[in-house]
């Protein structure tokens, strides 16, 4: 058995035998990662002038403690609501109505064919005392017109996801769809550039014409041990760490990955562990063997110093382990749930690829939120301000401004992202392509900023929801980036590694192992430019019918191959998922 899996079965049974079972608390499922849905917590939590029970910082969160925080709202908010604001709660409410002190909010008169609809949002469900289950169906269709395609973008994804939880001891949650798609132009040149993946998706079949066909499923399980306190959670899926539209540290760009997740919460600190199997490749070493895996430990410590001041520390930890016959194991050693992992790898050898981070939050005036983070992913203190290669950071700074001007339920959004050359990339220290076994991609898929390194980004988000029309929104991005780019030949072949592919061995910089002088935007500098305006309606709970125009404009002085302006316009219809995002 893979050592991964072995390691991760032993801590569980340890952890069940060391907590008694009358201390195991419900458990429920999370909520996936949804920008737009999560906007509406953030927005919440603002107004309350007081973070609650949630810890921002981790996604996604359960659907209990979503309840636990909209019922906390509710009976402490002592400010007017708009319309708006009571659809969007009532929403939150029902969509999680299970775990609701009043849970009569999703009943209905009569189910559909007996056992069908017996709630309001539920296609089937069963809510009995020792056994949970919900089961919904999972749709998305889409689709419009792309000048620089020659057949129209589209996406066909049936599915369905179940949840729930067994005994109230022991969540449950497994998502399982078929997808065909046709992608936007541009997301087909993301796509080549990144060994042909699909970003956020694993392997495919290629139907010809730019039209992939595959299979996606995620799932996992998980309970609460000792008393309130730590809760863990095993499956297949994506984390998010952060409260910007980007994460610096870890995002869900890249495809699911198997991971065990515990979470520790006591006084106001919350402390997460993650420790995770990846691909270093999407692409096996030889044919008919199993992709090359590569492993993650994280861990992350937030702490709610006041009610509207959070801060956290982040360290990360990402390696492989061959041994003489070419197996690769995890190991052991980062196992340990409190160690620094920088002084770890320093007694291991030096061969992994650590970084650290931290993070902030603070909410002020009932009105804005100010947040960002820092990541430092290599640092060499006497070569600070030479330019030098090794110094490597990523920054984001970013606030959010509701009901901004005193307009009802408009809500802004402005975000920096900074990362220097080189930044998320690794050196080869055992052979050819062993550089990918320690940069911070999973499956040829950026965990961290779709975009790699070598750039600044400005990011501006406005939504609105109109009171006379609150299940109408509406959601405007702006994305500006400005990149540095490494030069190729006439066949694509590096030329000059200038720091922006982080699957390039970083040792190949000009003059290293002291590459000096080393400046953001170095290279072959390309400006891009991502509009897009997204209108919703929402005629019945968690069915949204979307409107979407895209623009996105690529140009250089320094290389006019990268010229390109694209227009995308489209329509969608949602049931049970959101919106699939290609905005990088």
């Amino acid at each position: 058995m893979n050592q991964f899996f072995t390691t991760v079965i032993r801590l569980l049974c340890i952890l069940f035998i060391i907590t008694p079972i009358h201390n195991i608390l419900a458990q429920s499922a999370t909520v996936p990662y949804d920008p737009e849905y999560y906007h509406l917590i953030d927005r919440y939590e603002i107004k309350q002038k007081d973070f609650g029970n949630i810890f921002t910082n981790i996604k996604p969160y359960s659907r209990q403690d979503i309840a636990k925080f909209v019922e906390s709202f509710d009976s402490t908010y002592d400010g007017s609501l708009s319309e708006s604001d009571k659809y969007q709660l009532s929403y939150l409410a029902l969509d999680n109505w299970q775990y609701m002190s009043d849970s009569t909010i999703a009943e209905v008169k009569k189910p559909f064919l007996k056992y069908l609809y017996r709630s309001k949002i539920d296609f089937a469900n069963v809510n009995e005392k020792d056994f949970e289950v919900h089961v919904n169906p999972l749709l998305l269709f889409s689709a419009g017109d792309d000048n620089l395609n020659t057949s129209r973008p589209f996406i066909n994804q049936r599915g369905a996801v179940i949840y729930g939880s067994i005994a109230g001891k022991v969540g449950f949650y497994m998502q399982a769809s078929d997808n065909q798609e046709r992608l936007p132009f541009y997301a087909q040149q993301y796509s080549k550039s990144h060994n042909n993946t699909i970003p956020g998706q694993q392997w495919y079949k290629d139907n010809g014409n730019g039209t992939y066909d595959f299979f996606n499923a995620q799932g996992y399980i998980n309970f609460q041990l000792v008393d309130k306190y730590i809760q863990a959670e095993f499956g297949r899926g994506r984390n998010f760490i952060g409260n910007g539209y980007r994460s610096m540290f870890l995002s869900t760009h890249a495809n699911d990955y198997t991971y065990l997740k515990l979470n520790t919460r006591v006084w106001h600190l919350e402390y997460t562990n993650i420790f995770a199997q990846m691909n270093a490749s999407n692409v096996a070493e030889m044919p008919f063997t199993a992709l090359p895996k590569k492993y993650m430990a994280m861990h992350h410590l937030g702490w709610n110093i006041t009610k509207n001041l959070n801060i956290g520390l982040f360290e990360q930890v990402l390696f492989s382990r061959h041994d003489s016959l070419g197996n690769n194991s995890f190991d052991i050693s980062y196992m340990n749930p409190i160690i620094f992992y920088r002084a770890l790898e320093h007694g291991l050898g030096d061969a992994d690829n650590v970084q650290i981070g931290f993070d902030a939050k603070y909410n002020i005036w009932g009105k804005v939120q100010l947040y960002g983070q820092i990541m430092v992913d290599d640092l060499s203190v006497g070569n600070l301000g030479k330019g030098f290669y090794g110094n490597k950071f990523a920054y984001q700074l970013g606030a959010k401004y509701i009901d901004a001007f005193g307009l009802s339920n408009l809500d802004l959004q402005g975000e920096m992202n900074v990362v220097d050359p080189y930044t998320y990339s690794h050196k080869e220290t055992t052979g050819p392509k062993s550089n990918l076994y320690g940069n911070q991609a999973h499956y040829y898929q950026e965990l961290a900023h779709p975009n790699g390194a070598n750039f600044y980004e400005l990011i501006g988000i406005l939504r609105y929801r109109p009171n006379f029309l609150p299940k109408l929104s509406t959601v405007i991005k702006g994305i500006y980036r400005e990149q540095g780019f490494n030069t190729y030949d006439e066949n694509g072949n590096i030329l000059v590694n200038y720091g922006h592919d982080i699957f390039v061995n970083y040792n190949t910089a000009p003059g290293a192992p002291d590459s000096f002088d080393n400046k953001l935007l170095q290279g072959d500098k390309v400006t891009t430019m991502y509009l897009d305006a997204v209108l919703t309606y929402t005629p019945f709970h968690n069915i949204f019918v979307d409107l979407r125009a895209t623009y996105r404009k690529l140009s250089s002085d320094d290389n006019a191959a990268y010229n390109q302006s694209e227009n995308y316009i489209g329509a969608a219809v949602r049931w049970n998922i959101g919106q699939r995002l290609y905005d990088f």
